[in-house]
């Protein structure tokens, strides 16, 4: 994918040396086969000229990684699927307590902390695939801005099987990923370390709920308060109308919407598709009909894109199929800092549009904007069709 596919702000454009994403199985520490691995690993780092890293740091590979990036003096960008302590919890300790201090080392010698969601562990692997999503789609977002290579480093080892039970993360599961879309995985034989995990127990939860990735779609109107008894009528008919037919136009990518007054939540299935749907439905409304326009006023459509986990259940009042969660919460968040006729989205939507492989829009940083009700100061992009300069 080039730069003129999908533009992004090149803040080190013509840095030197190259990205990596790295995972890798998990084992016990201090054995000698885990010295061996470091010196495999540091002179791959060298061979591919590594300045930048992404990814987590589980005990095991991931750790020894971040300790070699930071030993040459990479740039190191860590990225944690859930809340900070559940993930010592169940990806670090989990391997012995020894991991702990060296865990909190390269952690507090990063450049960068990343929370793929800042939300607790719920025992789902839709988690840690999101991570690995999110890791990946930084690490292609931080190579269109260099210029350079971005290559995945993988510790594997065929004596280990996978603790994921749904086949959805993993080792395995981030390299058939990363390979699918056309990028090259440099894999380090893990050797004979040792791997004696004791994870936490931890309580079921939910009934049956289930949990998945998809793009969240939230909108509302701006001026609308400000419309009288009797256009009302005509704001359900034109405007409301229009964007039924978009959503309708789009079919079974559409798996959920929901509308009050005149706000529109939408869940897509695909990133790429949410952000086409998104355009169109600016694009429909790019000739409100005056009357619909408070006089003095700023009236139009305001977009949020973000992309996460989220839970899928039954709506225990309506009987109907409901989608909710954090992450819905934080999109809902997105579009009142969003201007009139614009489409704001996530860091995270945009890594996803280029996992995506997405060629129909471009997306530019607006920089870190506050979120209203304490929601936090995110990283936002301006998505528009590619090729639109306006």
């Amino acid at each position: 994918m080039t730069p003129e596919q999908l533009e992004v702000v090149p803040s080190d454009a013509g840095a030197s040396g190259n990205v990596v994403v790295f995972c890798g199985h998990m084992f016990n520490a201090g054995s000698d086969a885990e010295r061996s691995l470091a010196q495999r690993i540091c002179n791959h780092l060298h061979e591919l000229d590594v300045t930048v890293g992404y990814g987590p740091l589980a005990c095991g590979a991931d750790i020894v990684i971040a300790e070699e990036l930071l030993k040459r003096g990479a740039e190191l960008n860590v990225v944690l699927p859930f809340a900070e302590e559940d993930f010592i919890d169940e990806s670090v300790t989990s391997g012995g307590h020894d991991w702990a201090e060296r865990y909190y080392a390269c952690r507090n010698a990063a450049k960068t902390i990343n929370f793929a969601t800042p939300s607790d562990y719920v025992g789902d692997d839709n988690q840690f695939a999101y991570n690995t999503l999110y890791a990946m789609g930084l690490a292609l977002l931080r190579s269109e801005k260099r210029g350079c290579e971005a290559y995945q480093i993988a510790v594997v080892s065929d004596e280990f099987a996978s603790f994921s039970t749904t086949g959805k993360a993993g080792t395995k599961a981030d390299m058939k990923l990363w390979q699918d879309l056309g990028r090259q995985t440099i894999t380090i034989p893990a050797g004979k370390v040792p791997r004696n995990m004791r994870f936490p127990k931890r309580a079921k939860i939910g009934d049956g709920t289930k949990r998945e990735i998809r793009s969240i779609i939230f909108a509302d109107y701006k001026g609308f308060s400000r419309l009288g008894e009797r256009e009302l009528p005509d704001f359900m008919h034109t405007v409301m109308g229009r964007i039924g037919q978009v959503l309708n136009d789009h079919g079974d990518h559409v798996e959920f919407r929901n509308t009050w007054g005149d706000a529109v939540y939408a869940i897509v299935d695909e990133p790429r598709k949410a952000a086409a749907i998104a355009l169109a439905l600016q694009d429909a409304l790019s000739d409100i009909p005056r009357g619909l326009v408070p006089s003095g006023a700023v009236a139009g459509m305001r977009l949020g894109l973000h992309y996460g986990p989220i839970w899928v259940g039954t709506d225990r009042i309506t009987g109907n199929r409901l989608w909710y969660g954090g992450e819905v919460n934080r999109t809902a968040r997105i579009e009142p800092v969003t201007p009139v006729g614009g489409v704001y989205c996530t860091e995270s939507f945009a890594a996803a549009l280029l996992m995506d492989n997405c060629h129909e829009c471009e997306f530019t940083s607006v920089g870190r904007l506050l979120l209203p009700k304490k929601y936090g100061e995110v990283e936002l992009y301006q998505l528009k069709s590619a090729g639109n300069t306006d």
